[in-house]
């Protein structure tokens, strides 16, 4: 009888263990499942802003790029050697971004030594907002910094660099063309931006010592 109860206790003993055992390793299937779920969402949600912010950075890109500024100036000199001077600009930027780069132009124009900078919120149907920082340089080089407008663990910072293309101004020449006018010079200075000289990268991370 003593050894049928040894027995039967045994076998409690042995079930509670299972039972422990069981309960164990569902915690760690659980614990598991529920970080890779996690994982996968953050994942999720990572490639998402990177397709918002790049999809961002792509339409700025494309409109600076098909944008420019060209600006004639004529130079008239008179047989007695006096001369009159008119310059005005015959094209300018006419799409979304125009309002930057003419505001770009026209503070570095005034003042050759500081960069210009602005903020604007990007927004787009079906996408979350994009918030973008315009700088441009002295050199008319252009640099813009793009991140989610609301922020947050999941969000993608990328920098738009567009450098101007440094063309030379083109000069032309006539002579005569009116009494009293000994020639006309008329020069034609052209600001553009390059795809060869256009890059969308992410955004270096400075670590602090």
């Amino acid at each position: 009888m003593h050894k049928l109860k040894n027995q039967q206790g045994a076998t409690l003993m042995m079930a509670l263990l299972l039972l422990l055992a069981a309960s164990m390793v569902s915690a760690v299937i659980l614990t598991a499942a529920t970080s890779s779920a996690r994982r996968l969402e953050n994942d999720r949600a990572a490639r998402q802003a990177y397709l918002t912010v790049s999809s961002a950075a792509r339409l700025l890109r494309d409109d600076i790029l098909n944008a420019s500024f060209v600006q004639e100036t004529v130079k008239t000199t008179y047989t007695n050697d006096t001369s009159t001077e008119t310059s005005r600009e015959t094209t300018s930027p006419t799409g979304f971004t125009a309002a930057w780069l003419k505001a770009g132009k026209a503070a570095v124009d005034r003042d050759s030594s500081k960069s210009f900078t602005d903020t604007i919120t990007l927004s787009v149907d079906g996408l979350d907002d994009v918030s973008a920082v315009f700088t441009m340089a002295p050199n008319y080089d252009i640099t813009i910094v793009l991140h989610l407008a609301d922020g947050g663990d999941s969000d993608c910072r990328l920098v738009l660099t567009l450098r101007e293309n440094k063309a030379d101004p083109t000069v032309s020449t006539v002579s005569g063309g009116g009494l009293w006018v000994r020639d006309v010079t008329t020069t034609t200075t052209t600001i553009s931006w390059s795809p060869d000289n256009a890059t969308i990268e992410k955004e270096a991370v400075v670590s602090k010592s």
